[in-house]
């Protein structure tokens, strides 16, 4: 009777054994399986914020384009306001001037 309770504490020991190495293989199984989904996930948060940044760059560049093209156009027409005086204006002010230096 001693023989069969020893042999079915080697069996159940062995049995123990048995299932200790498998749970130790299913949680390096689960570690690297998440490891690897860390790894996946960061590198979509990486693409999917390098898509946004492009997009962000490219709307600014386009709004910034906007601004100066407004801006140019302005000052396109004050340029044209000034070349467009009159000759005898100029003179007129020259005179203007003229009169008040020599005061």
């Amino acid at each position: 009777m001693a023989e069969e309770v020893l042999k079915k504490i080697q069996k159940a020991e062995k049995e123990a054994d048995e299932i200790i190495l498998k749970a130790n293989e299913e949680s390096k199984n689960i570690a690297k399986e998440t490891d690897q989904k860390i790894k996946e996930d960061g590198n979509k948060i990486i693409s999917d914020l390098k898509t946004e940044l492009k997009q962000l760059k490219e709307k600014t560049v386009e709004e910034a384009n906007k601004s100066v093209d407004i801006l140019l156009a302005k000052e396109e027409e004050n340029i044209k306001d000034i070349l467009n005086v009159d000759d005898k204006k100029i003179d007129e002010i020259a005179n203007i001037l003229r009169e008040r230096v020599v005061k």
